[in-house]
């Protein structure tokens, strides 16, 4: 009914179901924000470029970079690393869990690192306290692949806690094969309001703008500002801050 809902409105992109699907999901998770995309695996991607955003300042994952992952894995929680010319740094398993052995933790530490990028095998929460109070201590970054894991729940500082938001950025995937499906689909989800906001300028060609599709100058700035070396009064809703 929803589907041809949107293309009777002749929507064809995310339009006011997706909205609502995306605030829902959020407040199902226990989370602020969320992001819809287009796959799980495009979900881990956009995970990991927003750390790469200049605004992050001397957090900001740079080329070179080093990030704590396991190698036995599902390729794109790691190939995102990659793609952005960071090192993935891999740790080993426990059997049978599939899960990052938290012992090695330190050992793979450097000065390079910022940040630890992980997913709970299938389904299988790996040790949250654990890495989560190893990324506390150094000042590291936690990404949660949480595609095999959706509704599994973490007690954490006594707190129950759906696996995905204890990190920084949980994902989700909505492919055949998970928990719930849209055939293909995926999304990313967050407590921090400028991640979310980086995660939905790389999601959207790297728009610095958030005028919602079908209206104007919600945010007050369209033509009023200059931006770097633009002409003043240049449109807001065709800056490009990110590589999106």
């Amino acid at each position: 009914v929803n589907l041809v809902d949107s293309s009777l409105d002749f929507w064809l992109t995310a339009g006011s179901w997706a909205k609502r699907f995306e605030s829902r999901f959020a407040d199902w998770l226990g989370i602020k924000y969320c992001s819809l995309t287009n796959s799980g695996s495009s979900a881990n991607l956009l995970a990991f470029m927003a750390l790469t955003s200049s605004q992050l300042g001397n957090r900001q994952i740079k080329r070179g970079d080093e990030v704590i992952t396991v190698a036995c894995s599902f390729p794109t929680t790691v190939t995102p690393i990659i793609q952005y010319s960071a090192v993935p740094v891999f740790v080993d398993i426990t059997l049978p869990e599939y899960n990052i052995d938290t012992s090695w933790l330190e050992s793979a530490l450097s000065s390079k690192t910022k940040a630890v990028m992980i997913a709970h095998s299938l389904g299988n929460p790996f040790d949250l306290k654990a890495v989560k109070d190893f990324c506390d201590k150094h000042n590291l970054w936690l990404i949660e692949d949480n595609c095999d894991a959706l509704g599994s729940t973490y007690m954490i500082e006594g707190v129950e806690k759906k696996t995905g938001t204890i990190g920084h950025i949980g994902t989700s995937s909505f492919y055949p094969p998970h928990h719930i499906t849209m055939g293909e689909g995926g999304a990313v989800y967050t407590n921090d309001a400028l991640l979310h906001k980086l995660v939905n300028s790389f999601r959207d060609w790297g728009r610095d703008c958030w005028c919602v599709g079908g209206t104007d100058n919600t945010c007050k700035s369209r033509f009023s500002n200059q931006y770097g070396e633009l002409p003043s009064g240049y449109d807001h809703k065709y800056v490009y801050s990110h590589f999106g």
